[in-house]
């Protein structure tokens, strides 16, 4: 018995059975966006809706559009999701990622570092951190360059919706399989977290600014009404395709 079913038995009673449950359903919800996962057999069970809630982006705040406009090259933001927090890297991981930023003086990094206290940012002038980054807007900015994530699925999408390309460096669970279909889909480059401290990020960071390749699936700018408006079909035509007791049309 695998620890799904052990859940579902411990509340639901020891005669719920997964896989009968799943094969006499009459839908299954997929949080994933079909334009992005990997080519797969469908059912007209399974309604995508990845992307249903997913926010429009509003006006920066005028620091933030400070930040943007300022900047020589551009802007590449720096988050890894709320639990895997950047504060708690090990010391070495970051300065490794500091000297990497470092090698693109024109380039600020917009970095989500949870401890304003730390002054982690202390002497190099084209990294600036905030505790909190209102990630959906930025990406937005037409002079937003590439998206240093950790894969999360929500961040995956924004960033394809948005057209940034992806620097993806998962670090748990489904993280690996959304870099790796991210970067199956063109739009990200995938670097391990061991390969940091060898030097990858930066040859990483070179790649995804220089090669056109890379994002060349989701530029110019996407417009994010399309994967939503598909997963708002989808989700307003489920009470069509539920039985219903009724015989008649």
């Amino acid at each position: 018995m695998g620890p799904l079913e052990k859940v579902a038995k411990s509340l639901l009673g020891d005669n719920f059975n997964i896989a009968n449950m799943v094969a006499e359903s009459s839908l299954v919800f997929i949080n994933a966006d079909e334009h992005l996962d990997y080519p797969q057999p469908t059912s007209h069970k399974f309604v995508y809706i990845g992307g249903l809630g997913q926010a429009q982006p509003k006006p920066l705040e005028t620091k933030y559009e400070e930040i943007m406009n300022s900047s020589k090259k551009g802007v590449i933001l720096v988050s890894f999701g709320s639990v895997a927090q950047s504060y708690k890297m090990p010391d070495l991981m970051k300065k490794k990622f500091l000297e990497t930023f470092a090698h693109f003086p024109e380039i600020t990094f917009l970095w989500k570092y949870e401890k304003d206290e730390d002054n982690i940012a202390h002497g190099y002038d084209n990294v600036i951190t905030g505790n909190w980054l209102p990630q959906t807007d930025l990406l937005a900015h037409p002079k937003m360059l590439a998206f240093i994530s950790h894969g999360g699925a929500n961040s995956v999408m924004e960033a394809s919706y948005a057209g940034v390309p992806l620097l993806c460096i998962p670090l748990m669970g489904d993280q690996y399989r959304n870099a790796q279909m991210a970067e199956y889909r063109k739009i990200a480059t995938v670097v391990q977290k061991p390969e940091i401290l060898e030097g990858k990020l930066t040859e990483a960071i070179k790649k995804i600014v220089d090669d056109d390749r890379i994002g060349l699936t989701s530029s110019p700018k996407a417009n994010p009404q399309v994967s939503i408006q598909s997963s708002s079909i989808g989700a307003n035509q489920t009470p069509d395709l539920i039985p219903s007791p009724d015989p008649n049309f």
